[in-house]
């Protein structure tokens, strides 16, 4: 059985534009090269957050134990390695503060801890613990001027 002309080209638009597809969501839509050590940095935070949750302990009272001190050090430190990777001119001091700002939520883990230790039932927060949560909030600034400047698919309208 032998097929007509007209299928035969049927089938050879279908397949051209099968492949356009696959080259578009692979090459074209994932993030430009200066992006990618970008989107390293992000998602091995969103890595990170789940592994320093796991080591989370609930019976704690809030207080960070040893083992999340250890969790945080270890994704300051892999934040500042991938930080060092970012080159690109409108990112590359966001990163360069993300991981500052990691270094130093780390570092301000341990005197809340101590500060937080001491303290008995039903008193306020220490000081250590409003730090903290400027800290946080501060990251999660860099964070989304990072994701906002290289998000993780391009829009047809970037690449044109």
């Amino acid at each position: 059985m032998s097929l007509d002309r007209s299928w035969k080209i049927g089938i050879a638009v279908s397949l051209a534009v099968v492949i356009g597809i696959v080259v578009w969501q692979t090459q074209f839509r994932g993030p430009t090269p200066q992006c990618k050590p970008v989107r390293d940095m992000l998602d091995y935070n969103k890595a990170q957050a789940v592994q320093i949750e796991s080591k989370i302990d609930k019976n704690s009272g809030g207080v960070p134990t040893i083992a999340e001190e250890t969790a945080y050090r270890a994704w300051a430190d892999g934040m500042a390695e991938r930080a060092q990777k970012v080159t690109g001119d409108k990112v590359a001091a966001n990163a360069v503060q993300l991981a500052t700002l990691a270094s130093q939520f780390a570092s301000a883990l341990d005197a809340y801890r101590i500060a937080a230790q001491g303290r008995a039932p039903g008193a306020p927060a220490p000081t250590e613990a409003y730090q903290l949560s400027a800290i946080n909030a501060q990251i999660t600034e860099q964070m989304k001027a990072l994701s906002d400047a290289c998000p993780a698919q391009r829009k047809l309208t970037d690449i044109f």
